[in-house]
């Protein structure tokens, strides 16, 4: 198919605001829409299929799945929670809690990818404001903030600017050195800490603990219907008893003599000491009592399980398959060997039938679980446990001192310059294989196929929007309204850009969209190109003011219980004080106060 070149531009342009529309309204899972632009370009002949085949080859692609890998391996063989313990125990004033736990979190951030160490700190950082008495939603942004901001420490702390210089190699320009970002990066962390340790804490809201709020209005959540003394449902199966299929309701567990049995298997056989406890809406169990089927509520009030139940909270992640997905659909039950009670979204409860609620990422759901609920977890990325892990089985010293000795000498030939960093990490990652220190199963789990697809199709994407001048068009608009101002304004223009766009968006997403318009503009002007590369790569980081703009932001929602004004309000002073120090870094290090 033959299109002529001015209209390949618009058709370019066209798809790539389809694109942004499609991430904006989130009513399409992210790789699919990549996939399908790309898809769209390459049947009307526009991106040619090599380029598309080429652009998963990237470097950097390889680079940031070998680091997702490593991350595992380390989360999985030590346990670096008790760690936090020695540091944090004694720590009881909530300020200087949050100057520890922020600075060693963006330290790790710096080199390990931030959405498992956010993971893993969720639990504790809950518990420690349980023990302290301090809201969670006081130290939770301030958790994310700082993955967020750590992440920028070094090339490698986060995969969007590992995004950034694959689009940079690919297009012959070199790429960021590991340690570019030291200064910058440390700049902009001090600067965020010392805000929320000390104005800004006042800013952070103090709102309740979702999981607290179900514990003390757990009525609202379970309702307890009993046998009455001669019900023929005694001896009954639960299926037979039809209390496996209702509507609105489901039976989430049965209380026997002080014994929980959750979740409640269809084969259960029921008991005249039983007393039954359904989810979901609460006036579909008054209809259930008002057949005269053998159950009533009970005479007395013997609603006492707040001591008895225990009530797990886990979040769905981003990217996770249970997105848009019920929970009857997901099989739910029988994956997780849980049953769900209910279901947080935006800080505020789901009501209606829980099984027909179209689960989205950030969703908080609110579980009871049977033994066989731990094991299902090992082994999957779609659900996390914010509760605090068992011990891990302890990694031999032998095979932690190998991998030691071999990751320093590694790094070392890296920072020396003897090898190329991909080589560095992927023999890391190959000593872990062979120490045994992680599976073939575990590498099959981490290795995120949507994550492949948006981040390859992204590249396509970039060189189509290069290639037929959609860039250059763009890049042409934006030269004409900033260059009365000098080279500063065009930086500046630029690193707004892409502050805007990752607010909403996905920040590969918006490196895919901004770095060819930043191309034609080096290339048509004389700026410095790693000054308007790297402003590109903090703007795509500077994802403070809404939860939706970085996983790590969604992850913290629920749990933190917050409203989506609490991020506006923390959010607009961290990213002023992000911008200025991260645009006056690039401006004076490069002298572009000169040109």
């Amino acid at each position: 198919m033959m299109i002529a070149e001015e209209m390949q531009m618009w058709i370019v342009l066209g798809v790539m605001a389809l694109l942004v529309v499609g991430l904006v309204t989130d009513k399409f899972r992210p790789h699919n829409l990549f996939f399908g632009a790309t898809l769209i370009l390459m049947l009307l002949g526009i991106l040619d299929y090599k380029v598309f085949l080429t652009s998963f080859a990237n470097g950097s692609i390889a680079t940031i799945f070998v680091l997702i890998l490593i991350t595992a391996g380390v989360n999985s063989n030590f346990n670096i929670l008790k760690y936090l313990d020695k540091i944090f125990t004694q720590q009881q004033k909530p300020r200087w809690f949050l100057f520890q736990m922020m600075g060693m979190v963006s330290l790790i951030s710096s080199v390990m990818n931030n959405t498992p160490i956010v993971a893993m700190m969720i639990p504790y950082v809950m518990r420690w404001s349980k023990k302290m008495k301090i809201p969670p939603a006081k130290l939770l942004i301030p958790l994310s903030f700082a993955a967020i901001s750590g992440g920028m420490i070094t090339v490698i702390g986060t995969s969007t600017n590992l995004v950034l210089n694959g689009f940079m190699e690919s297009k012959g320009v070199e790429g960021f050195k590991i340690f570019d970002f030291v200064i910058p990066g440390i700049l902009v962390t001090l600067a965020m800490i010392f805000f929320l340790i000390t104005a800004g804490y006042n800013l952070l809201t103090a709102r309740k603990n979702p999981i607290d709020f179900v514990k003390e209005n757990l009525k609202e959540y379970l309702v307890e219907v009993s046998l009455s003394q001669n019900s023929a449902q005694i001896g009954k199966t639960v299926q037979e008893a039809g209390l496996r299929n209702l509507q609105r309701v489901y039976l989430v567990e049965i209380d026997r003599g002080g014994k929980l049995i959750s979740p409640v298997a269809p084969e259960e056989v029921l008991e005249s000491t039983d007393r039954l406890f359904f989810a979901g809406d609460t006036t579909g169990i008054v209809e259930i009592v008002k057949e005269k089927n053998g159950f009533e509520f009970p005479k007395t009030q013997r609603f006492n399980l707040q001591g008895q139940l225990e009530i797990i909270e886990t979040l769905i992640p981003y990217n996770s398959h249970l997105s848009g997905k019920t929970l009857r659909e997901a099989g739910f039950r029988e994956k997780y060997d849980a049953a769900v009670i209910a279901i947080h979204r935006n800080s505020e409860r789901l009501r209606g039938k829980l099984g027909e609620v179209r689960l989205s990422h950030g969703d908080l759901l609110m579980l009871t679980a049977g033994r066989k609920f731990q094991k299902a977890l090992e082994n999957n990325t779609d659900l996390y446990s914010l509760g605090i892990k068992d011990q891990l089985g302890k990694t031999p010293r032998w095979k932690a001192t190998t991998l030691g000795v071999i990751a320093v000498f590694m790094m070392s030939l890296v920072i020396a310059g003897f090898i190329p960093f991909f080589i560095g990490i992927l023999t890391i990652l190959i000593t872990f294989l062979g120490l045994g220190l992680m599976s073939q199963k575990e590498v099959s789990k981490n290795l995120n196929l949507d994550l492949f697809i948006i981040l390859g199709s992204a590249v396509a994407l970039g060189s189509a929007f290069i290639e037929t001048g959609g860039a250059k068009f763009i890049a042409d608009e934006v030269i004409h309204v900033f260059s009365a101002y000098g080279n500063i304004s065009l930086v500046i223009g630029i690193y707004l850009l892409t502050v805007i766009l990752t607010a909403f968006i996905t920040n590969a997403a918006a490196v895919s969209i901004v770095f060819p318009i930043a191309y034609e503009m080096n290339q048509a002007l004389n700026i410095e190109a790693s000054a308007i590369y790297l402003a590109i790569a903090f703007g795509a980081s500077c994802c403070f003011t809404t939860p939706f703009g970085y996983q790590t932001n969604l992850m913290v929602y629920a749990p933190g219980g917050y409203k989506f004004i609490d991020f506006i309000k923390i959010g607009i002073p961290v990213t002023i004080i992000y911008s200025v120090v991260s645009l006056s870094y690039i401006l004076i290090h490069y002298q572009m106060y000169s040109s």
